[in-house]
Order: structure tokens, then C-alpha cells, then sequence
């Protein structure tokens, strides 16, 4: 039995991620998709706005082999995706080395494309708490620029 829209769907969002590529990251949105960070409450609207984000967060993890995202559970009801998984990234400018437990994304999917994403953020430690805080917030704004600027 071949696969359904939603499968393929979710199939490819896993490429990304093990590529940790997200310049194709609008191929799998809807032109209305939101995507909200619920620790600091933004909700970016449109495909472009999203691509913008999801490449301005993508360009500053600065990922190596120690790096990465790496999925600890995942399920599915066919219409909504819920990943659970831990982040480990570098911050540069900082020489800091995160490790983010209690990541989770939840989608919904409409016509084989995501329309709506939430990301749940549980930092493990005060430390990580207190780096997210001061970190997150920048992101509508790095991504605003890019945005400007493509």
C-alpha cells in the first residue's frame, strides 16, 4: 500500500533533520503555517517568515559531530505529529556547549503539508533556562532581518 500524503509528509521532515539542511524547509509548509515558540510566546505566519526563522535558527546552532538534534520519541494520530527530542548545539559568541532536553514539536497537517507547528521548550537546568531566555528572544529579530533581506 503506498504511502499517504501525510506519511510522505513526515518522511520528509525527518530527511531534514538528519540533514540538518532546513533551506527546504517551505516545500513541507502550507502558505498560512504558523510556527510559535511558546517560551517566549512569538508566532511567526507564512511560509516565507518560517523559512526565515527555521534558517536564521539553523545557521547559529554551528553543529559538529558532537552536535546535533537527535529524536527521542515520536508519534503520530495521522493528522497531528508530536516529536519529542534533544538538542545539543554550540553557541559561538558565547563559547557555550547546550544540551537541551524536553524539546518537542507538535504539527498539525492539512493536504499532505504542515499548517501549524508549536515548539515546547523544557530547559534541563537553570543554566540552559537563563541561555534560552537570553538567546530566544533574538530569534524574530535575526529572522526579520533575513527575511528583509532575501
Amino acid at each position: 500500500m503506498p504511502p499517504t500524503a501525510n506519511e510522505q509528509l513526515i518522511e520528509a521532515y525527518f530527511r531534514i533533520v538528519e540533514q540538518d539542511d532546513y533551506a527546504g524547509v517551505g516545500a513541507i509548509l502550507t502558505d498560512d503555517a504558523t510556527w510559535t515558540i511558546m517560551p517566549i510566546g512569538h508566532t511567526w505566519t507564512g511560509r516565507r517568515a518560517i523559512e526565515s526563522m527555521a534558517m536564521a535558527a539553523g545557521r547559529s546552532r554551528r553543529h559538529d559531530a558532537r552536535s546535533h538534534i537527535e529524536i527521542k520519541n515520536r508519534f503520530t494520530d495521522g493528522e497531528n505529529l508530536c516529536v519529542e527530542y534533544t538538542h545539543k548545539a554550540i553557541v559561538p559568541r558565547l563559547g557555550l556547549r547546550l544540551t537541551a532536553e524536553g524539546y518537542c514539536l507538535v504539527f498539525h497537517m492539512r493536504d499532505g503539508r504542515f499548517d501549524a507547528i508549536r515548539e515546547y521548550i523544557n530547559p534541563p537546568n537553570i543554566i540552559v533556562g537563563l541561555a534560552m531566555y537570553v538567546l530566544l528572544p533574538l530569534l524574530p529579530y535575526l529572522s526579520s532581518r533575513r527575511l528583509a533581506r532575501s
